[in-house]
C-alpha cells in the first residue's frame, strides 16, 4: 500500500473511530435522560398509586445509568494519551501497531475499575516503601509499575509456576539474588528484601541489555530468550522484536498501568482521601539468638496483634525459628518499643547497622 493511501485510511480510521464515540456518547445521554424521566415519574405513580416502595427499582435504573456512563468513558477514545515513556524513553504511539498492543492493556485493565481503585489504592500505600530502594539504587522510578504487572501488590501473591511475593520471584532466581528460601523463610514475601533483589536483578538486566524496554522484558522472559530474539531478528529494539506474546504484552501493561494510576482522574479513578490505606512506613531491625524462639515474642515486643506482626513479615514461615540471625520487619513508630523489649531477653542481641 502507498502511504498516501495508508495515509488516506488512517484518517478515515481515525474519522470512524470519532463518529462512534460521539454516536455512543449521544445515544448513551439519550438513555440516561430518559433513565432519569422514567426513574421520577415512577416514583410519583408509585406514591399516586399507593404501591409499594419504588427504592429497588430506582436503584436498579441508577446501577443501568452508571453502568452507560462507564462504558461511554471507556469508549471515549479522545482519552487515549498522545505521549508514553517509561523509564524516560518515548513509546512511538504514533505508530499504529504500537498503539494497537497498547489499546489491547489499556482498554482490558479500564474494563475493571474496582481492580483499578484497588491497584491505586496499593500503589500510594506501598509506594512510600519501594520508592525508597529505588531511590536508594539510583534505579527509574517507573520500575514500581512491574511490581505492580506482577502482582497488583498483593505481598501474599503465589502463582501457578510457584512465583511468589509481590514481584513473583521464582525460588532459583530469588536464591541467586541473595533471599534466603526454606522451610523457616521465605524471603520473596519479604516487602523490603524482595524489592531490593529484584531492582538489583533489573539493575543487572540494564546492565547487560543497555535498554530498559528489553530489560523489563528479561525480566518475564528470561535474559536468555531476549539475547536469541536479538541474534536472529537483527534488531535489538523491542517495539520491533517478535518475542512470546506473555511477553510482548507484558511490558505493554505496565505501560498501560503506569498511564491508568499516574492520570486516573482522568479515566474515572477518584478516591477520597479518608477511602486511602494506610502507608506502609518499615524499619528492618536485624537481631541474632542463640537458642530456637516463638515468634510471638518478636509480635508481642512490638506491641502488635500476632496477625498484623506477620502481616509485616510475611517471610516467616513456621511458629518458631531455630539459632541464627535474622532481619525483620518493624512500624516505624514501634522501633523504638521493639528494641527496648528485646533487651530483656538476654538470648536475643540486636545487630547493629554498619
Amino acid at each position: 500500500m502507498k502511504s498516501s493511501e495508508f495515509g488516506v485510511r488512517s484518517s478515515e480510521l481515525k474519522d470512524s473511530k470519532k463518529h462512534s464515540c460521539v454516536s455512543a456518547l449521544t445515544a448513551a445521554i439519550t438513555i440516561m435522560c430518559l433513565l432519569i424521566f422514567c426513574t421520577d415519574a415512577y416514583a410519583q405513580a408509585a406514591q399516586k398509586k399507593g404501591v409499594g416502595s419504588p427504592e429497588k427499582r430506582i436503584g436498579d435504573l441508577e446501577k443501568d445509568v452508571m453502568r452507560l456512563q462507564h462504558e461511554v468513558n471507556i469508549f471515549n477514545l479522545d482519552a487515549l494519551p498522545d505521549n508514553l515513556t517509561l523509564c524516560d524513553k518515548k513509546i512511538p504511539i504514533y505508530r499504529e501497531d504500537v498503539r494497537e498492543r497498547f489499546e489491547r492493556e489499556f482498554f482490558q485493565l479500564l474494563e475493571n475499575k474496582g481492580l483499578l481503585t484497588l491497584i491505586v489504592k496499593r500503589y500510594l500505600q506501598y509506594l512510600n516503601t519501594i520508592n525508597d530502594e529505588i531511590q536508594k539504587m539510583a534505579l527509574p522510578s517507573d520500575l514500581i509499575y512491574v511490581a505492580i504487572t506482577e502482582s497488583y501488590l498483593l505481598p501474599r501473591s503465589m502463582s501457578q509456576a510457584n512465583a511468589a511475593g509481590i514481584w513473583q520471584f521464582i525460588k532459583e532466581t530469588g536464591k541467586r539474588e541473595g533471599l534466603s528460601i526454606n522451610e523457616n523463610l521465605d524471603e520473596r514475601y519479604n516487602i523490603k528484601k524482595s524489592t531490593r533483589s529484584a531492582l538489583t536483578h533489573l539493575k543487572k538486566l540494564y546492565g547487560e541489555f543497555g535498554d530498559w524496554l528489553i530489560a523489563i522484558a528479561a525480566y518475564n522472559a528470561g535474559p536468555a530468550r531476549l539475547k536469541e530474539a536479538m541474534e536472529h531478528q537483527g534488531t535489538r529494539d523491542f517495539l520491533d522484536l517478535y518475542l512470546p506474546e506473555e511477553t510482548e504484552r507484558y511490558v505493554f501493561r505496565v505501560l498501560a498501568i503506569k498511564e491508568i494510576i499516574m492520570n486516573r482522574e482522568r479515566y474515572g479513578i477518584r478516591i477520597d482521601e479518608k477511602e486511602l490505606y494506610k502507608p506502609l512506613l518499615l524499619s528492618e531491625v536485624a537481631f541474632e539468638t542463640d537458642r530456637e524462639i516463638h515468634t510471638s515474642i518478636l509480635a508481642k515486643a512490638m506491641e502488635l496483634p500476632y496477625r498484623t506482626f506477620r502481616t509485616y513479615n510475611l517471610q516467616i514461615r513456621k511458629y518458631r525459628l531455630p539459632k541464627g540471625t535474622y532481619r525483620i520487619n518493624v512500624p516505624v513508630e514501634k522501633k523504638e518499643i521493639f528494641l527496648k523489649h528485646l533487651k530483656g531477653y538476654d538470648y536475643i542481641e540486636v545487630v547493629k547497622e554498619k
